[in-house]
This record gives structure tokens, C-alpha cells and sequence, in this order.
């Protein structure tokens, strides 16, 4: 069909149809004649990017949805956190209004989405269901205001250690090995996972001497698959590999973590269990030390 025909059949202009073209959502067949020839999928796909415009989604949000529909998750929990910052900015606006002094709140204002700062910059800086993961690991411990001097001072180190951090470039084949493994855990069922892997996770730093007792065969096999080419070789120990390596190279532990356990009393309680977890852990297993 002719860009006048898919236009009426979609509901939109024709500038909006090439619109959309120009930015390689749609790509149509170009006849002989020089005219685009949009097929029904072609006509199906408009359709879709016009009802996510009118959902308030970006372009660069639709490319993303287009080729992985599981984004949309990712999507989705950014607009909650930021619907959030929004009723906070309203909450103070009515204080505004019903008489308090705009200077006597510059804390609170300062103080507005600091988590939610921090999330999105996750999100962004780590792809797929990995920086959901992380969101979700370090948003149990956001929770809190920011109450002194240190926190505003350690919320600013996390914030422009994430402005300043070089993006992640990772190889095709991983980038489609992680596209892949979002989709295990997007929406509620994957959330449901990722909870269920924290719980365990926490009982196990809880009691580490138990868990190791409780999965003896279970580590033995593990730590014999870990000397193996194939498991050296597999996607899932490169990417690990690839994501320690930057985390070592960005700064990741040497200015993230320190800002994070001044920031949050409730990080700093886990991050010393986990020190001490991780200690008895390779004094029971010391071939995971090598």
C-alpha cells in the first residue's frame, strides 16, 4: 500500500509515517517507481509505534521495545520510579503554597529521586535484565532520606561516578546472550525469580557455615566445572568476566561501594556480612580462592 493508504489506515499523518521511516522503525519496500510500498506487517508495526507515542514513549525507547520486547519491563519500572519523584515534588509544592519558605525545604528538594538518580543510572548503564538486577539489589537500600552531610556528600560521588564511568561495550555474541537471559526475568514472574534469588542469597550470608554444609555435593560439582574449557568458554563466564573487569577498571569498587555504605546504614550492615560470608566461605572452599 501507498503512504496516503497506511496513514488513513492508522490513524496518522503522512510527515508522521515518514517520520517514522526516516528513523528506521519502518522500513518499506521502495518500487521501481521511486514509491515507498508498505506491506500489512509494515502497517501493523505503525500501529503499534503510534499507540507507544501515545503511551509517552520515546523513539529511542520504541527502537529498543521493537527489537526487544522484553525492554518494555525495564521501561515500565523507570516510569514508576520517576512517577514517584513526581508526587514527592507535588507533596512540597503544596507545602509551598500552604506558606513554608522554598529555602527551608532546599534539603528535601535536594534530597527528591536520590535513589531514583541512582536506579535509572543503573538502568542505563547496565543492558537488559542485568541492570534490573542491580536496580533491584541496591534499591532495597535506598529507601531512606538522605539526613547529613556525608550521605548529600556520598550521594554526589555516586551520582557523577555514574556520569563519568566509560559505557560498556560488550561483544555481539554477549549482548544476544544477555538479550536472551532478560527474558527469564522480565515482568512479574521474572521479579518473583529475582526476589526468590535474593532471599536465598541473604540466608546464605546469614549462615554461611550451614549453606556450604546444606550444598557440599552441589559446590564440589560446581567447583569442578569451573576448571573445565567448556564452562571458561560459555557466555555466561565471559560476560562475569568482562563485568569484573570493569567493575575493577571503572572505579566501581574503589568510589561506587564506599559512596553506597556511607550513603546507606542498611548497605553498610549487608556489605559487612558479606565480607565476613565471603571470608568463612573460602576458608571452607579455598580452591574458589584461586
Amino acid at each position: 500500500m501507498l503512504i496516503n493508504e497506511i496513514a488513513k489506515q492508522c490513524g496518522v499523518t503522512k510527515k508522521a509515517v515518514r517520520y517514522y521511516v526516516e528513523q528506521g522503525l519502518i522500513v518499506p519496500k521502495i518500487m521501481e517507481n521511486g514509491y515507498a510500498d508498505f506491506s500489512e506487517n509494515d502497517a501493523r508495526l505503525l500501529k503499534q509505534i503510534v499507540l507507544y507515542r501515545r503511551l509517552g514513549l520515546s523513539i529511542g525507547d520504541i527502537k529498543r521495545t521493537i527489537k526487544t520486547p522484553e525492554e518494555i519491563s525495564r521501561i515500565l519500572h523507570q516510569r514508576t520510579l520517576e512517577l514517584e519523584q513526581e508526587k514527592a515534588k507535588q507533596e512540597l509544592l503544596k507545602r509551598i503554597a500552604a506558606g513554608e519558605s522554598v529555602e527551608n525545604l532546599e534539603s528535601e528538594i535536594d534530597n527528591i529521586g536520590a535513589d531514583t538518580i541512582i536506579i535509572k543510572k543503573l538502568l542505563d548503564l547496565f543492558p537488559g535484565y542485568y541492570g534490573e538486577f542491580i536496580s533491584l539489589n541496591f534499591s532495597a537500600y535506598l529507601t531512606g532520606e538522605i539526613e547529613t552531610d556525608e550521605q548529600m556528600t556520598a550521594f554526589h560521588q555516586i551520582t557523577e561516578f555514574f556520569d563519568n564511568a566509560p559505557d560498556i561495550e560488550l561483544p555481539e555474541d554477549l549482548r544476544e546472550f544477555l538479550d536472551e537471559q532478560s527474558s527469564l526475568y522480565s515482568g512479574e514472574e521474572g521479579a518473583e525469580i529475582i526476589g526468590s534469588i535474593l532471599e536465598k542469597r541473604n540466608r546464605a550470608i546469614e549462615d554461611i557455615e550451614t549453606f556450604v554444609n546444606d550444598n557440599k555435593e552441589f559446590i564440589t560439582e560446581y567447583s569442578k566445572t569451573r576448571q573445565t574449557a567448556e564452562f571458561k568458554n560459555s557466555p555466561a563466564f565471559r560476560l562475569m568476566e568482562y563485568m569484573k573487569s570493569f567493575c575493577e577498571s571503572s572505579g566501581y569498587y574503589d568510589i561506587f561501594i564506599p559512596a553506597m555504605r556511607k550513603i546507606s546504614p542498611l548497605y553498610d550492615t549487608y556489605y559487612e556480612q558479606m565480607l565476613r560470608a565471603n571470608s568463612k566461605f573460602l576458608k571452607l572452599n579455598p580452591e574458589f580462592s584461586e
